[in-house]
């Protein structure tokens, strides 16, 4: 089996802070305390948990029959209607959520010939919510990613996907170029080998796929071009955005929302 997981905030758009990241709040024995009741319900109701992701992906089966007698154009201008929604309430909106479900899994069937199954459904779901799904091999993890980060990319959210290697995001990207630019979206891939212009234009995308490596390596050259202190972060970004002779840009537009491939691998094994 293999794990993918949401990580990091997640964000509505328009983004109001130009570099956001996540604020890790410290827990002390009542937290700790509370956390653990917490989990206990939410073990014990698990099958509420499983009713609502039937009940999801069913909602999506059925906004999606109504796309298949559209056209390739009317699928890609339902994609561009539902971004203005998606960015005022696709965290909380089950519905919306579902419409957009259903346009990405419509999209995939005719660029990529492969249709999201429901567990599949279910798992794109999960990590839209920002919890880990553990799926089977075979059971496509790769094309269940993209539901989430479709969904996200339509919200104005720029998506991060983690692999485990340059191998696996350039493949990754290359295979899936074709769905996201139907939706209207941009992809791209940041390696190790890239120059710094090279990987700026490639996190400026809506989509970007890269390892945890450079992604972590990336953020830690930002944080030296803006200093240790976050106060005034909007004016340092402002001002290293902008380039010249004596300011070097900052790589990332922030930490807004990623999608862990392998997360066992990479969040545990490699931590």
């Amino acid at each position: 089996m293999s794990e993918i997981a949401h990580a990091g905030p997640v964000l509505r758009a328009p983004l109001c802070d130009p570099y956001p990241e996540r604020d890790w709040p410290q827990s002390g024995p009542l937290d700790k305390a509370a956390a653990a009741a917490v989990a206990t319900v939410l073990t014990r109701f698990d099958g509420l948990s499983r009713r609502r992701l039937n009940a999801f992906a069913a909602r999506v089966a059925k906004a999606g029959g109504a796309l298949e007698a559209l056209s390739d154009a009317e699928v890609q201008a339902g994609a561009h209607a539902l971004r203005a929604p998606l960015r005022r309430g696709w965290t909380t909106d089950d519905a919306m959520t579902a419409d957009a479900f259903a346009v990405v899994r419509e999209a995939s069937a005719r660029v990529l010939g492969l249709k999201h199954f429901d567990v599949q459904v279910m798992g794109g779901y999960a990590l839209l919510r920002g919890m880990a799904a553990e799926m089977d091999t075979g059971e496509g993890k790769t094309l269940t990613a993209t539901l989430a980060a479709a969904t996200a990319a339509l919200a104005g959210t720029p998506v991060h996907v983690v692999t485990v290697n340059d191998y696996l995001a350039a493949r990754d990207a290359a295979d899936l170029r074709p769905l996201y630019e139907f939706l209207g979206l941009t992809v791209g891939v940041v390696s190790s080998d890239l120059s710094e212009d090279e990987k700026r234009a490639a996190y400026g995308c809506d989509v970007t796929y890269c390892t945890n490596k450079d992604l972590a390596f990336d953020y830690l050259r930002d944080r030296l071009v803006l200093g240790q202190r976050s106060g005034n972060l909007r004016l340092k970004v402002a001002r290293y955005s902008r380039g010249g002779a004596a300011a070097r840009p900052v790589l990332l537009r922030g930490l807004h929302f990623a999608i862990v491939d392998e997360a066992d691998s990479i969040l545990i094994d490699e931590a």
